[in-house]
């Protein structure tokens, strides 16, 4: 089935929300350890989807199906376990940079686990968007060290970025069929499962700001919207786009952060839409079939 109009709209929501966890994520950080943080996300879109489950939809799951599910999870879990981590060490702004080597990431993973081999304007198209977004935070960041300086924070970075393409992956793999709540659903259960170890040994639990007021508002919207959101969105698109196509609209990643941090002075903006303009020739070199 062939992607729509809507279905393009729904793919910008989808890259919106998703630069957008990695400011609020950025702020959770003071309150709770990367692992807490992550397991309480999964948790919480657990529980928000289990009565939708339980009164609305009739599944059945079987053994095979539950362990490619945990295998899909896991590798979301070592993802934003890694986000996290990594923004102890770096910035929003230089995860951003790294993140737009996913699409790349994502070609090589696709071609070994689905064999998909992309054409050569295609290969182009990703070229052309890491060099887009690239040139997008250049414009706007004022930190120098953006391009001088590698940190241990962008190392773990990189290896989450992995991960999430061989999460994207295997989910066209192994679930692009199912509907997407109960995807959804087993994916962060199974990711709160996998994750609660993890956080009694090692999330410092006692230290989490239960009570503050600023943590759960940031935590509700990680859940509500960049998890049950995103996970919700990205299971029903993965339905008409491949993942190629799919993971090279984060190539808009870091013009919406940049965007979402307020730093959309005037000038900023002139001067950011060459390289805007290129991401988006970018994108469409990546979707197109010729």
């Amino acid at each position: 089935m062939q992607p729509t109009l809507t279905h393009s709209v729904l793919l910008f929501i989808w890259v919106s929300l998703l630069a957008s966890s990695f400011i609020v994520s950025e702020h959770v950080l003071p309150y709770a350890s990367p692992v807490a943080a992550t397991w309480l996300r999964f948790l919480l879109t657990s529980v928000c989807l289990l009565p939708l489950i339980r009164f609305g939809t009739v599944f059945n799951v079987g053994s095979k199906q539950l362990v490619k599910y945990a295998v899909i999870s896991l590798f979301l879990v070592l993802f934003f376990v890694g986000l996290f981590e990594s923004l102890k060490t770096t910035t929003a702004q230089r995860t951003a940079v790294i993140y737009t080597l996913l699409p790349l990431i994502s070609v090589f993973i696709s071609y070994l686990l689905l064999r998909v081999t992309p054409k050569a304007m295609q290969l182009f198209g990703f070229l052309l968007g890491i060099l887009g977004a690239i040139w997008t935070l250049l414009v706007a960041q004022t930190d120098l060290q953006l391009t001088t300086t590698w940190l241990s924070g962008d190392s773990v970075f990189l290896l989450s970025c992995i991960s999430l393409a061989i999460h994207v992956v295997l989910t066209k793999k192994w679930v692009s069929t199912h509907p997407p709540l109960i995807s959804t659903f087993f994916i962060v259960t199974i990711g709160s499962v996998l994750l609660l170890p993890l956080v009694i040994l090692y999330g410092h639990p006692e230290h989490i700001a239960w009570c503050n007021g600023t943590f759960w508002l940031n935590i509700i919207y990680l859940t509500l919207f960049t998890t049950l959101g995103t996970f919700f969105l990205q299971q029903y698109l993965l339905k008409h786009f491949s993942p190629n196509a799919f993971l090279a609209a984060t190539y808009l990643v870091p013009a919406l952060v940049v965007l979402f941090q307020g730093i959309g002075r005037l000038g900023a903006l002139t001067a950011c839409l060459p390289a805007f303009s290129i991401t988006l020739i970018a994108l469409y070199l990546i979707s197109s079939k010729a």
